[in-house]
């Protein structure tokens, strides 16, 4: 091998695969609130035993990014709150309502304010 085909794997395989790893890591701990501390203990256990492996298994099998998870959002938000977002929305979107009365509006029903 080359020390160019070597520096090639390196930027192209090893350096993506690392990567992906850290974000999975910090992922788990830092944005999944739904996940109890022994679920976090058990993928983050994944990840490192197997990394490449357990990295692309959690890509694959973890949930969608939701309104629920939004920062500081509770991850057990009702299906009315959620509703009554997507009716702010449609005012928000007809210009019923300005862009400052959305965001206190959408703050109040998530129970920010």
């Amino acid at each position: 091998m080359t020390a160019g085909e070597g520096t090639l794997l390196l930027v192209f395989v090893v350096i993506p695969i690392v990567v992906l790893w850290i974000a999975a890591i910090l992922h788990i701990v830092f944005r999944r609130p739904d996940l109890s501390p022994v679920h976090k203990a058990i993928w983050i256990g994944i990840v490192l035993i197997v990394p490449t492996i357990g990295v692309l298994v959690y890509v694959l099998l973890r949930p969608a990014p939701s309104l629920r998870w939004s920062k500081g959002d509770d991850p057990t938000v009702s299906g009315a709150a959620i509703d009554e977002v997507h009716g702010l929305i449609a005012l928000h979107d007809s210009g019923t309502i300005g862009d400052e009365e959305f965001g206190r509006r959408k703050a109040e029903v998530f129970g920010l304010i």
